[in-house]
């Protein structure tokens, strides 16, 4: 019987057994098994084949040299630094990454990006609604990875998030972005599979096109597994 890939999936101490339930089926469905990692259930990367860094609270400004704004709460320090160290090994190790919304921001402050600490203090054109059902329209650009997993230009997504990318980070390309002009998605120019999504593809469940991210992600955990041979 052929071994499961198995993924790694950050999240909070407390809280975020909804998001974690749904990644994880989310996984399933494409044939790998989800082990939680938080910071007081810390991992060894080498048990794994790939990395998802979930979604939950506002990554602390200080971490890309702004202050804290007054919308900016729920700060989790000891998130925020196990993550980060998490995140750093994973890139060593050329170790698939799907980075999920607060996962997105992550990846993009550890390589040197910032943040809008809260997009509706910006100039928004378009409505910006908080909600897990796809209402969002997103567009895809072309030459990305991740119009080589969608193959649509346009796809509808739902949206959760208050903050957004706004400088880029080292060696990333933005891949998608939404009415507002507001970036959807991060991918690394120079790196097997680091993905970062704004909006919550493990909520979309029933949405074949979503399911598409997890599968091509697995793919890629599932060769790393059997280049590096981990079992």
């Amino acid at each position: 019987m052929k071994q499961k890939v198995k993924i790694a999936v950050t999240g909070p101490d407390e809280g975020g057994f909804l998001a974690w339930q749904f990644t994880k089926f989310s996984l399933f469905l494409v044939g790998a098994k989800a082990i939680r990692t938080t910071p007081s259930h810390p991992i060894n990367l080498n048990e794994v084949d790939g990395i998802i860094f979930g979604g939950g609270s506002d990554i602390n400004p200080a971490l890309y040299h702004q202050k804290r704004e007054k919308e900016t709460k729920n700060i989790d320090k000891k998130r925020d630094s196990y993550e980060i160290k998490l995140l750093k090994k994973a890139l060593q190790k050329q170790m698939p990454i799907l980075g999920i919304c607060r996962g997105m921001q992550l990846i993009n402050i550890t390589l040197g990006g910032t943040l809008y600490q809260h997009i509706f203090n910006l100039n928004l054109q378009y409505e910006h609604k908080k909600t897990p059902f796809a209402y969002k329209k997103v567009f895809i650009k072309t030459n990305t990875k991740l119009y080589s997993i969608f193959k649509q230009k346009v796809i509808i997504v739902n949206s959760i998030h208050h903050q957004a990318v706004s400088k880029l980070g080292k060696n990333l390309i933005i891949s998608a972005y939404d009415e507002n002009k507001i970036v959807q998605a991060i991918e690394s120019i120079h790196y097997p599979f680091l993905v970062g999504v704004q909006w919550h593809p493990e909520y979309m469940i029933n949405d074949l096109l979503q399911r598409r991210l997890f599968k091509k992600f697995v793919q890629f955990a599932r060769n790393f597994s059997q280049n590096n041979k981990n079992y």
